[in-house]
Parts: structure tokens; sequence; C-alpha cells
């Protein structure tokens, strides 16, 4: 496993609090879940993110109702 800081803002770290705390997770698994949706084929991003990319809101949601479910 490699370490890496992160500097980020108030608002940003209070997100990954409240994240970690609702899907009962660590920081990691909140990146770890960010990137393998973010480097998902271009076509699956397309079908499923690109439909939805003025809906910023209710991405944020399914992403969270997935990592809670998936934590389950």
């Amino acid at each position: 496993m490699k370490k890496i800081e992160v500097e980020l803002d108030q608002a940003t770290y209070d997100k990954i609090e409240q994240l970690t705390q609702t899907h009962h997770c660590q920081v990691s698994d909140l990146i770890k879940a960010m990137i393998e949706q973010l480097t998902q084929p271009e076509i699956m991003n397309n079908l499923f993110v690109g439909e939805w990319s003025n809906e910023a809101e209710l991405v944020d949601k399914m992403v969270e109702d997935i990592l809670q479910y998936r934590n389950q």
C-alpha cells in the first residue's frame, strides 16, 4: 500500500467525514470507489453518467446509494 497526503478545503473534508460515517467505511474506500467509477470505459461513462451530466446532485445521491448498499 502507498500513503498519500492531500490538502482539502473544510467543506470537502466535512463531506468526506459525513460519507465515511454514513457508509461505515474508510476514506480509502471512498477514493477507491471514485477511481473505479471514473476509470470505467468511455462507453460506460457516456451511457450511464454522460446522460446525467446536468444532474450533478442526483448523480451524487446515486453514488452515495451505491456505496451504502455495497458496504452492507
